[in-house]
């Protein structure tokens, strides 16, 4: 056998086993990132672009907590819920105040006498907003640091979440600091458009906040098929079915493929936060033809968070003209308070509730 032929039957079945291994891992990457994240001039398009045809929706789209997840700080418009205002952390007592020195915003941990710039604040506000600094790891690249105090609609300041009870000796008092990989998920969650440059997304280049684009990747094309005058082709996100279309959503929502299968117990407070993964797990879901987020939720605008709004969605099939659904017998058929037993409101840490999405009988 030729040396050339050998080296082939040894090499065509390393290629045939680790080629697909890289392509998968490549694929989950791409799946896993927002497409902010990635550096195409394919799918770049301001959402204004999308008002000429679309105006309703646009203007409508503004008062969605979608239209507001990331503001620079120099376009931030509250800055009154944390300027002027001090905080003690009740576990290590270390004091906190937000203060402007001429056109910076400052944290100011006046316990140890270190502050950090505010760059951006995250946050529609419906949960909370909380403030992050950027700067350079040792390696140099974009590093985001999640300042310890966080705004919130119920009473104002509070820790960040995951940084409560702190051990003062293992901390930064300022905030916790992140990989250039996970500073750059979080702003790929929170905006619609993130450049890169070497690997490496450019702050000052980021378009905030969750537009149309975000979610229909296809927009570009679609925008400039319209001005050609020829036939206009955008994907109609409703044909999706519920695992898909969710899945799309778990995208920075999180889906279960995405959580440990030993972790998906209802008793796992930390999923409360992750709505696609609990109403996955649902019998809702898993006995039915699948829930799409989009049932309850319109991402196009603020929505009447009432128990009367939701609940006219279990109604749908939980009545007694549906005798294949299960009817409650502890309320009245019309009831409201479907949600406050079924999917009531966790408080994850103080002045923070999430909704727990996996659809029960609470014990």
């Amino acid at each position: 056998m030729s040396p050339a032929n050998l080296v082939c039957r040894i090499m065509l079945p390393i290629i045939i086993v680790v080629l697909p291994a890289i392509w998968q891992l490549t694929k989950k990457t791409n799946d896993r990132l927002p497409l902010a994240a990635y550096e195409t001039e394919n799918y770049k398009i301001e959402s204004h672009s999308c008002l000429e045809c679309h105006a309703e929706i646009v203007e409508e789209f503004q008062s969605a907590p979608h239209a507001r997840t990331l503001a620079s700080a120099s376009d931030y418009s509250h800055w009154d819920r944390f300027l002027g205002k001090s905080f003690e952390d009740p576990s290590t007592k270390l004091n906190y105040r937000f203060e402007q020195r001429n056109s910076e915003y400052i944290l100011k941990c006046e316990s140890m006498n270190q502050m950090a710039r505010i760059d951006w604040i995250f946050g529609s506000g419906e949960h909370a907003q909380t403030p992050v600094s950027l700067s350079k790891d040792s390696e140099g690249k974009p590093q985001l640091q999640e300042l310890a105090v966080s705004w919130y609609p119920e009473n104002g300041l509070g820790l960040t979440l995951g940084q409560t009870g702190r051990d003062i000796e293992k901390i930064h008092p300022l905030g916790t600091f992140h990989s250039g990989t996970t500073s750059e998920e979080c702003f790929a969650c929170h905006s619609t458009w993130l450049t890169l440059d070497e690997g490496q997304f450019v702050s000052n280049h980021i378009i905030p906040n969750v537009g149309c684009v975000r979610c229909h990747y296809d927009a570009k094309k679609h925008a400039s098929r319209q001005s050609e005058g020829l036939p206009v082709t955008l994907e109609d996100l409703s044909l999706l079915n519920a695992t898909e279309l969710n899945r799309r959503c778990g995208v920075c929502h999180r889906s279960p493929d995405e959580i440990p299968e030993q972790d998906l117990t209802p008793d796992n407070n930390l999923l409360i936060r992750f709505a696609p993964v609990g109403m996955s797990m649902s019998r809702c879901f898993t006995e039915s033809q699948g829930i799409k987020c989009t049932l309850c939720h319109n991402p196009h605008r603020l929505e009447d968070r009432s128990g009367a709004a939701f609940a006219r969605v279990c109604h749908d099939c939980h009545n007694p003209t549906q005798p294949n659904h299960t009817v409650c017998l502890k309320v009245k058929p019309d009831s409201n308070e479907c949600l406050s037993c079924h999917m009531p409101q966790v408080e994850v840490q103080d002045s923070l509730q999430f909704t727990d999405h996996w659809i029960r009988v609470y014990d």
